[in-house]
């Protein structure tokens, strides 16, 4: 049958002028070619392909009772469609049922990605777990409410008389697991976004000379502006104790910028996106002015505090949900890859002295991060469980 012969015999099946032989061919043909489609989907696709064409099924039903005459074709070869997905669909989940081992196979295959996961600790010692805490106020203490809202933030309310009345401070810690992601408002009105594996240490009211936090791990700040009764600006610090001669403080006025200070890398990295903040090494207290598009590196092999220009937005990619490899070392990529998915890193063979560069979504999952990288050449992963093997 040539390609004139086929196009007239699908007229004919949609305008319902088929002979039964002919009927038989289409149907036969079309749940042909849809078998091989559909043995790629996994189950949930499989379900939201069946649904999708009875929803199809009910629009078309709706329509004027002038045209429902020339829709009977349609909806019977739909229909066809329909009980062959669900044929395959009853089959596979027969298959899956009948060898529980499969499920876990399958499941293992896939690692998803981090979300916005955290847990507060307040000051009297009592945990509340914000990934499971429901939307609105979630705690008071000293008159302070600290609301989570449905985009994930935690924001603390103070009354104006309290931040200037209370005369002990008094402290929350923000902890984000790996695989996990927050964002908070400080009661200055500063936010905060913390990457995974980070801790925040911050007064509920700032009430004192100056504004000072700490923190462990990844977190990009957009300091607001504060002003004390005379009108002076309050200097806002944020203190990284991560030792190894890496411990900086960061002292602003109103500014945005990222600060990497994890344990288990090499560097303490401070990167300035607007105003200008100063940082000191507090190992030999020398410091330096950074401004916009220039990042300070503190490393335990020097006292001084090294200031290289950088493309400023590339440092925090990962606040709107990418990972940006700017021609870096693998090390350094295993371990962001390890903190966002909640895996362990295990390297085979010789090492791999290569950059990478290049940007994909950090929702996608780790597979489709590793196979980006894979395509180097220089680097080969095998997932075994929650674990990478890391192998040239």
């Amino acid at each position: 049958m040539n390609k004139a012969e086929v196009e007239k015999l699908l007229e004919r099946y949609r305008d319902g002028l088929c002979t039964e032989d002919e009927k038989a061919l289409v149907e036969s043909w079309h749940s042909s070619e849809l078998s091989k489609k559909v043995s790629d989907l996994d189950h949930s696709e499989l379900i939201d392909a069946k649904i999708q064409i009875w929803n199809a099924i009910e629009e078309e039903t709706a329509l004027k009772p002038a045209r429902r005459s020339l829709l009977w074709p349609k909806l019977a070869a739909a229909a066809v469609v329909l009980f062959f997905i669900g044929f395959v669909i009853n089959n596979q989940l027969k298959k899956q049922f009948s060898n529980p081992q499969q499920i876990s196979k399958t499941a293992e295959k896939i690692i998803r990605p981090g979300g916005n996961k955290a847990t507060l600790t307040l000051a009297d010692g009592s945990k509340i777990s914000l990934t499971d805490a429901t939307n609105g106020v979630i705690a008071k203490q000293a008159g302070i409410n600290i609301t989570k809202t449905s985009k994930g933030e935690l924001i603390y309310t103070v009354a104006a008389q309290l931040a200037s009345n209370v005369k002990k401070a008094v402290y929350n810690t923000i902890e984000t697991p790996r695989g996990g992601q927050y964002q908070i408002n400080l009661p200055d009105g500063t936010k905060v976004w913390l990457n995974a594996e980070s801790v925040l240490k911050y007064p509920a009211a700032f009430n004192g000379e100056e504004r000072k936090v700490e923190l462990k791990g990844e977190a990009y700040f957009e300091v607001a502006k504060l002003t004390d009764k005379k009108g002076a600006r309050v200097p806002f610090k944020v203190k990284s104790d991560i030792g190894a001669g890496r411990s900086q403080e960061v002292e602003v006025l109103g500014t945005h910028f990222n600060i990497n200070a994890y344990n288990n890398e090499p560097s303490n990295k401070t990167t300035l996106l607007e105003g200008s903040v100063r940082i000191k090494n507090l190992q030999s207290n020398l410091s330096q002015l950074l401004k916009p598009g220039q990042q300070s590196i503190i490393t335990s092999s020097s006292a001084s505090v090294k200031v290289e220009t950088v493309d400023a937005e590339e440092s925090v990619t990962w606040k709107d949900g990418y990972f940006s490899f700017n021609e870096e070392n693998l090390a350094t990529i295993m371990n962001k890859i390890a903190r966002w998915y909640n895996v362990e890193i295990d390297y085979r063979g010789n090492k791999i002295n290569k950059t990478f560069g290049g940007r994909i979504s950090r929702f996608n999952s780790v597979n489709e991060v590793l196979d980006m990288l894979q395509t180097t050449g220089a680097v080969h992963f095998k997932i075994e469980e929650r674990r990478i093997l890391v192998m040239p």
